[in-house]
């Protein structure tokens, strides 16, 4: 009890000396001295304390708003982000698929299905595609698949999806075809001089797979007909499914036997490389 008197006492004489040292203002009244002396403490009290509170609550409110500005630009970087790969997508498939259009423009293929090759299969007993298009699309059996002028196969299954392309290098894959022989000049081995377009001089034949896509072979070309290393191998248009004109494949051994030539190939495309072809019919082109 003593000791708190002694400590109220000191604090009324500490108080009291503040108050006669530092309240002294020429031309104040009393009251309004001891009024700011008052008040003076309570102004530390909220320069040191108040104040920081307040700022606190300042950046705590400031910084929930830059947690969701963050979030909003986070968003809008996924959202850009997403889209360049959409466009780096489109732009690549664009480059890919840019001779198919020309090739589709340039013959006016005006149905054409551009589609992409979703598997490959290649075994001594079959071969074929599997294509990203079907009958929702608008495919049917025998459509044929192209890639520029060159033949790929043609459309032997149709799934709601996606559809069945037996190759030109199966071996139930046949097709009419015609061997354009080639101008020499006199004793020339060699070279190329350049291509007979006269149909008159041309050999027909049937081109057939080997379920093999590095060598096809093409049958029943008579051996009164002319046929040379290196002649191109173009679809006669004969038949109901292949179109005529377009490219199947280069002869690379022609041998004569007694009725008919038996003649090597090879073919046109590489398979094990293609990712896209268009799927036509013949009458649309």
């Amino acid at each position: 009890m003593y000791k708190n008197r002694v400590v109220v006492v000191i604090v009324f004489a500490i108080i009291s000396f503040f108050i006669f040292r530092h309240c002294t203002v020429v031309g104040a009244s009393v009251v309004e001295a001891v009024s700011s002396c008052i008040l003076y403490p309570l102004l530390r009290v909220q320069q040191l304390v108040v104040e920081p509170i307040t700022n606190w609550l300042g950046r705590s409110v400031t910084t929930k708003e830059l947690e969701n500005t963050v979030e909003m630009l986070k968003k809008k970087y996924d959202d850009v982000f997403a889209e360049n790969v959409a466009l780096k997508a489109i732009n690549h498939y664009a480059d890919e698929t840019k001779e198919l259009r020309d090739f589709n423009k340039k013959y006016v293929v005006s149905r054409g299905h551009v589609v992409q090759i979703l598997a490959r299969h290649f075994s001594p007993n079959n071969q074929f595609f599997l294509v990203d298009a079907g009958s929702s699309h608008g495919i049917q059996k025998d459509m044929v698949a192209l890639y520029g002028n060159a033949i790929v196969g043609r459309v032997v299954q149709v799934y709601p999806w996606y559809c069945k392309v037996c190759l030109i290098t199966d071996v139930d894959c046949k097709i009419a075809a015609l061997c354009l022989p080639v101008l020499r000049s006199p004793g020339q081995v060699g070279p190329v001089v350049k291509k007979s377009s006269s149909v008159k001089k041309s050999a027909s034949g049937i081109h057939e797979g080997t379920n093999n896509t590095t060598q096809t072979v093409m049958r029943y070309v008579s051996h009164l007909e002319t046929v040379n290393v290196g002649d191109d191998v173009f679809s006669s248009g004969e038949g109901l499914v292949f179109p005529k004109g377009f490219a199947l494949v280069k002869v690379t051994a022609a041998d004569k036997g007694d009725l008919f030539y038996v003649i090597t190939i090879q073919p046109a495309l590489d398979f094990q490389a293609l990712r896209y072809c268009t799927l036509v019919a013949k009458e649309d082109i």
